[in-house]
């Protein structure tokens, strides 16, 4: 054992003297004092153990005696490549284990010492699922250093590009479809993540490359080629630690070219992902990559054809290889972008890490099957306005997360339903109550229900259940479709189905229960036990509210509804009534594409657009007037339907309690263009008059006549969010 830390006294000894060179050249304070105490250390008293260095506890030991026998005495047959710091040999253990040995010879010259150390170093303080998994070392040899890693099947993104790998595998890139290409973006971005922003202090890869890019047997990226990894430059804090030794030179500290930043920041690190998702688009992979020539061409000759007024042009830089149908182009187009955005000249332009990472999954998720065709899939990212992903500034290129201050929705793959039994329901609204009725509606009541959850605690313990008249069921069969569909559908502002009940001839949904109940009490109930809405708390209602209408809007407008081939909306009469609020006042919308449609009859002596349905009053839209002659729904209806809702909100009334309420409000507000009259007396006068000025008017273009001079939810949503 002697001979051992003899050997490491003289690579530290090393270390310490080319780490004074360095430090005495820097003369920062920080680096003088640290040169100052490492200076004093390097004496004969000097020990490897002065160094907080655990190797000893990295990894399993493995003897001299296991290595050779694992790879057949490191025969030139088992050798996978010579690297830059050392070569890599295959070998199986004896109990099965496919490995890679890399052979290090540590006394060959200072660099390779260097690099063993900070190898071993870091190899000692991460641990991801997106790193290469290090099984142990070997360090019986005086002049050798082994260091023990999982073997990965189909190795690394570029042995996959220019030639095949093991025999029992006949993936090439050329044969990866786009779906795999995006994983392994996803899979290289999540380590990376994991390197920059949950280790302290950051570490930088350094190396980030096709060749650095593994792939295990489920084709699971694995980052490799950790020798280069070191902590980001910025941080001069560290105490002794080997990492510290191995920046660069100071002439290579001033930047790389065409860089514009040194390759011992986290910047670095982005601007060679982004060369990466480059050649995963284009399927081009450099080969040489210590020559700059090559990846600078690449790069002038694609980015041009990334361009955000023409997402088609970027499928003349697609690789030819792919086959990619129509609706994943925009998948390319978001990712190619991406890219465009990390290999900006400036550091400072380059997105970090987890803005790549957020971008690459929402390019991804999630995915709208389109029930004319199952086969067919449109991935497509929904939020509460649109089809949505992450963008860029087009001024500078720069990368801009296209996060909003609420969640996006998403359809799920698989509904999510429990089914109830009819006992189980009974039991948790005490055989219906009538002190358990939250609301009656034109379909059915509902009531509130305690279930004991011990067992499923997914299952909240207060439910709402809406128990439908037996002439609403329309078969089981029919209203099963629609259940499926409806539980696939997750956003914060609408509210969620749990699961249903089925007997005889009676259909019960089961909801989450919302605390406040609905919109109509609060804004209409003119009594002690409801406190008036203030205005912000109003204001974010109506946000929530037009968010979960727009998602709804946007899921039928890509496929996921299908109502007799036309774009029927969601509502015959969107109502205060359908905006129910949680424990914070958050507004969910229910109450849609579950039941019949009745067309309205005239009301003799009301308001031409009030009507009744169903046994209710009801304000519609002109085009669904029964004196219109063509009922016809559509999206709009329900834009139409959520204008009258902004009346009602601005003030207090509600069209039900004063009929031509919206008219009159319409035609006093365009003629005096003030609101003095109007506003809800309870506010008290403690509202923005400007945004309560801009909420009107966003009232009327809702409420035009003609449905195609009304603005869709998506530019309700932004019109509200910039008030």
């Amino acid at each position: 054992m002697a001979r051992i830390y003899d050997n490491w006294e003289r690579l530290v000894d090393a270390t310490i003297r080319r780490e004074q060179l360095r430090l005495s050249a820097l003369r920062t304070p920080s680096d003088l004092s640290l040169a100052a105490s490492v200076s004093s250390s390097s004496s004969s008293s000097f020990r490897f153990s002065d160094f907080n260095f655990p190797i000893i506890s990295v990894g399993d030991s493995f003897s001299y005696e296991q290595i050779l026998r694992a790879t057949g005495n490191l025969n030139e047959s088992n050798l996978i490549k010579r690297g830059h710091s050392g070569d890599l040999f295959y070998g199986v253990f004896e109990d099965g284990i496919q490995v890679v040995v890399k052979k290090i010879e540590i006394s060959s010259s200072v660099k390779r010492e260097l690099a063993f150390i900070s190898e071993v170093e870091v190899l000692g303080k991460v641990s991801h699922s997106r790193l290469v998994p290090f099984l142990g070392h070997c360090f019986e040899n005086m002049k050798e250093g082994f260091l023990v890693y999982k073997y990965m099947p189909f190795k690394d993104l570029f042995s996959l590009y220019y030639k095949k790998t093991a025999p029992e595998h006949h993936e090439d890139l050329t044969s990866l479809d786009w779906v795999k290409r995006l994983k392994i973006a996803i899979g290289a971005a999540e380590g990376l993540c994991y390197l920059h922003n949950h280790c302290h202090p950051p570490l930088v890869h350094r190396d980030i490359q096709a060749s650095s890019i593994l792939l295990d047997d489920n084709f699971e990226v694995r980052l490799g080629s950790l020798t280069q990894v070191c902590s980001e430059e910025k941080d001069r804090t560290s105490p002794n630690t080997i990492a510290r030794f191995l920046r660069l030179s100071k002439g290579s500290e001033q930047g790389t070219s065409g860089l514009g930043a040194s390759d011992g920041t986290r910047a670095y690190d982005v601007y060679c992902f982004g060369k990466l998702l480059l050649e995963l688009v284009t399927g081009k992979l450099v080969k040489d990559t210590s020559d700059n020539s090559s990846m600078e061409d690449l790069i002038a000759n694609t980015l041009p054809y990334i361009s955000p007024s023409n997402k088609k042009l970027v499928l003349d830089i697609l690789d030819s290889s792919l086959i990619v149908e129509k609706n994943v182009s925009t998948q390319v187009w978001a990712v190619a972008f991406v890219a465009k955005a990390c290999l900006s000249p400036k550091p400072s332009k380059r997105p970090q890490m987890p803005q790549v990472l957020i971008a690459l999954k929402h390019a991804k998720r999630p995915s709208l099957t389109i029930s004319e065709n199952p086969g067919l899939t449109m991935t497509k990212t929904l939020d509460g306005s649109e089809i949505t992903g992450s963008g860029t500034s087009p001024e500078n290129n720069r990368f801009v997360e296209a996060e909003k201050s609420y969640q996006r929705g998403e359809i799920l793959a698989h509904p999510n339903l429990k089914i109830f039994t009819y006992s189980e329901l009974m039991v948790a609204t005490r055989d219906f109550a009538e002190d358990t009725v939250l609301g009656r509606g034109e379909h059915g009541r509902v009531y509130q229900g305690w279930l004991d959850n011990k067992s499923n605690s997914d299952t909240p313990s207060v439910i709402a259940v809406k128990k439908l008249d037996s002439k609403e069921t329309l078969g089981f069969g029919k209203w099963k479709s629609v259940l499926n569909t409806l539980g696939r559908l997750s956003h914060p502002n609408v509210t969620k189905l749990l699961g249903y009940c089925s007997k005889n001839n009676e259909l019960l949904l089961v909801y989450e229960f919302m605390q406040k109940g609905s919109l109509e009490n609060h804004l209409f109930r003119r009594d002690s036990a409801v406190q008036p809405l203030p205005w912000n708390i109003r204001f974010e209602i109506l946000i929530g509210a037009a968010r979960g209408l727009a998602f709804l809007h946007a899921s039928e407008l890509y496929g996921f509804f299908t109502q007799k081939g036309r774009r029927q909306g969601f509502y015959q009469f969107f109502e205060p009534s359908n905006i129910l609020l949680d424990s914070s006042y958050n507004a969910k919308i229910s109450g849609f594409t579950v039941a019949n449609v009745y067309p309205p009859e005239v009301v003799d002596g009301k308001h031409p657009f009030f009507y009744v349905t169903a046994g209710r009053y009801v304000y519609c839209a002109p085009e669904c007037s029964p004196l219109s002659g063509d009922y016809l729904l559509s999206v709009k209806n329900d834009v139409y339907g959520f204008g009258v809702v902004l009346i009602e909100m601005l003030t207090g009334l509600s069209e039900k309690s004063k009929y031509g309420l919206v008219h009159s409000a319409k035609s006093e507000f365009t003629a005096k263009g003030n609101l003095e009259n109007l506003m809800d007396p309870l506010l008290e006068g403690k509202y923005p008059s400007k945004a309560a000025l801009q909420m009107a008017y966003l009232a009327i273009r809702c409420l035009q006549n003609s449905p195609e001079a009304r603005p869709s939810m998506k530019n309700v949503v932004e019109a509200l969010e910039h008030i």
